[in-house]
């Protein structure tokens, strides 16, 4: 049992490279993606090409992207020394408001240069501005856990917790309210209509739960290699029933009307089987690699908001201006070329930015 391999009241707060990888991981498969589902879908036909279907289920939704981010996200909350309930409520609402000024710089500011011009202003426009997103998810997260901790909660009792509200979204079918503001506001929460929600936060939240608890064994295991060989052992056996059912019941097939954001508890569970199988084996890879060789991945995930949101600036504009203003539609080895262009600029610029806050610090 894990428990006989456990001590207590460690203090260890080092960084922990392999999840660093796992983040890069998921940094590089969701720069891939956003540029086949944004640029992709101008191309007629766009759904029943084979490289949308790469782009969009295995790179965007499969291998590791938002579900890693989250988990991620509770397994680093562990390791933190900023984790008081009011540091991490303090962060969730940066983070939260940070998601908005996103949309305007995203798509925003095309749609109200727009409408300005045009003089109306569609409903589209309302996503582009207000829609919900992955850093409103991890913000709304943040601040939930903040709260939780402030109870004296421990992180089992945020799984469980975590535990009824996915199952409570998982049964729950999609509401529309009827209306852009009243989706928007019941989508902070439960699934509503795609305009106004993404990433709801009892379907999603389960993955920063279970982050937690597992950052907490880590920090408390003494056998480190024989915990990660166990997970690795059991997280690949699920990983590989999961995706063999995959192929023969379909993407997302435990998830109401196959819809990814729509997830549910076992949909969850393979997924995160991905996750822990990457997670293990980055272990076992930095024992054979030093983690200086793979320093570029470590600077990625180091940098991972700046990441985000520069490469969605820079996709957005691409999206608006060539797409939309001039109606080009780019190839598909364009596309991921993009994706592998968004992948280095945004990281370069990102590390450009990191070092000038550095410096700014330093004097």
């Amino acid at each position: 049992m894990v428990s006989n391999h456990l001590k207590p009241q460690t203090q260890e707060t080092s960084r922990r490279y392999e999840l660093e990888l796992l983040k890069a991981l998921a940094i590089i498969s969701m720069i891939i993606c956003h540029p086949v589902i944004r640029l992709g879908i101008h191309n007629p036909g766009y759904e029943k090409e084979f490289l949308f279907f790469l782009g969009q289920d295995i790179f965007g939704d499969y291998l590791c992207v938002a579900h890693a981010f989250m988990f991620a996200m509770g397994f680093g909350i562990v390791f933190t020394r900023k984790n008081t309930p009011k540091e991490l409520m303090l962060r969730g609402v940066k983070i939260y408001l940070l998601g908005y000024v996103l949309n305007f710089f995203r798509y925003g500011i095309f749609n109200l240069t727009e409408a300005i011009f045009t003089g109306e202003f569609r409903s589209d426009m309302l996503e582009a501005l207000f829609g919900m997103d992955i850093l409103q998810f991890a913000g709304l997260a943040l601040i939930f856990t903040g709260i939780l901790k402030k109870l004296k909660l421990r992180e089992i009792h945020m799984l469980a917790i975590a535990g009824v509200l996915s199952v409570i979204g998982s049964v729950i079918p999609a509401i529309d309210t009827g209306n852009f503001a009243g989706n928007w506001l019941l989508g902070h929460f439960v699934y509503t209509d795609p305009e106004a929600c993404t990433f709801v936060f009892f379907n999603w939240y389960i993955f920063v739960a279970i982050g937690m608890v597992f950052g907490s064994i880590l920090r408390k295991t003494e056998d480190t290699d024989r915990l990660y060989k166990r997970l690795l052992i059991v997280s690949c056996c699920v990983m590989v029933v999961y995706i063999t059912l995959t192929f023969i019941f379909g993407v997302y097939f435990l998830c109401r009307d196959h819809n990814y954001y729509m997830l549910s508890l076992p949909e969850a569970a393979g997924l995160l089987s991905i996750d822990l199988s990457f997670l293990s084996a980055f272990y076992f890879l930095l024992k054979r690699v030093p983690a200086s060789k793979l320093r570029v991945f470590l600077d990625m995930s180091r940098n991972i908001t700046p990441i985000y949101f520069i490469h969605w600036c820079i996709l957005g504009f691409v999206d608006s201006i060539f797409c939309y203003l001039f109606d080009i539609s780019f190839p598909w080895p364009v596309i991921y070329l993009i994706g592998v262009v968004l992948i280095i600029l945004s990281s370069w610029i990102a590390n450009l930015w990191a070092k000038r806050k550095r410096s700014a610090k330093a004097q």
